[in-house]
């Protein structure tokens, strides 16, 4: 007998990185805070350190590049897996680098950000990320199944 997972849907949990690279969190219209709200699902949480691990990913590649950021936000969202065993069978990461004037380097630093979270990483459904806003609206994806990602 084959189990049919009900389709759930988590998110979105926003990260905002400020100057000084210090992040706040909020999810669903909430009021940004130094830390998620104790009333979240554990699922959400996840999403919170994914975004956290990117954010903080892009401040070390910027960094290293020497390019200096303004505050950004990144959104995560996920989606439960449709077959058991229970677990997020896909995470969308959205990161607002739209103050950068060059495409080309926004998504530099998004894949090098991407390939070094361990968090994300260590997920074992597809995680994309996308850039939001670059040249008029369009959206570009990295995208990743961990599965599929050599050991190193």
């Amino acid at each position: 007998m084959k189990i049919k997972i009900k389709p759930k849907l988590y998110g979105p949990v926003i990260v905002h990185s400020k100057d000084d690279g210090a992040l706040l969190y909020g999810s669903d219209g909430q009021t940004l805070a130094d830390s998620m709200p104790g009333s979240v699902l554990p699922a959400e949480l996840l999403l919170a350190s994914v975004g956290a691990c990117i954010a903080v990913s892009i401040r070390m590649v910027a960094d290293r590049m020497d390019i200096p950021l303004v505050p950004f936000d990144t959104e995560v969202r996920a989606a439960k897996a449709e077959t058991t065993p229970a677990r997020i069978g896909r995470v969308e990461i959205i990161v607002d680098l739209t103050f950068l004037d060059d495409a080309e380097l926004a998504m530099t630093i998004a894949a090098r950000a991407k390939s070094m979270c361990t968090v994300s990483n260590s997920l074992n459904g597809d995680v994309t990320l996308s850039l939001a806003g670059l040249n008029a609206g369009t959206t570009r994806r990295l995208s990743h199944s961990s599965r599929s990602v050599p050991n190193r």
